[in-house]
């Protein structure tokens, strides 16, 4: 492990912490100022602005140093550090690099009929946190181009 990406880790590992905070003492609506240009959850839609543009090899290296960044911070973390921190850290990382990304937020019904929230950040068509996201229905999007 490099001093490079441990130090990156511990940026994001208070990252976590802050926004974890955040999503718990502010309401969605303070917190989705961070979150970049609202979008039409369906990007096919010929009204909606896309999604996020083409990223470049540059774009996608720099997407998994933050995904591998977050996902570790994550693991280390003594509070819950679940799909919301983790999106608005990535999203917070990918800015800073200057990387355009879309942060999306999902439902799907769960095993019980109820309603499940998955929030997950795209660059190009790489997933950068969130995992698998096939079986989330997009219902926000929030796109971020330097």
């Amino acid at each position: 492990m490099t001093f490079r990406f441990r130090l990156a880790a511990a940026v994001a590992w208070c990252l976590l912490g802050l926004t974890r905070l955040l999503t718990v003492v502010l309401p969605f609506g303070a917190v989705r100022r961070l979150l970049g240009e609202p979008a039409a959850p369906d990007a096919a839609a010929p009204s909606a602005a896309p999604a996020c543009p083409d990223a470049t090899a540059r774009d996608l290296g720099r997407a998994r140093s933050v995904a591998r960044v977050v996902r570790y911070a994550a693991t280390r973390t003594p509070w819950t550090s679940d799909c919301y921190p983790q999106a608005l850290t990535a999203r917070l990382l990918l800015r800073g690099a200057r990387v355009p990304h879309t942060v999306v937020f999902g439902l799907r019904r769960g095993t019980a009929g109820d309603l499940r929230a998955h929030a997950w950040v795209t660059v190009g068509d790489a997933t950068v946190t969130g995992g698998s996201t096939r079986e989330w229905t997009p219902v926000g999007r929030f796109s971020w181009h330097p």
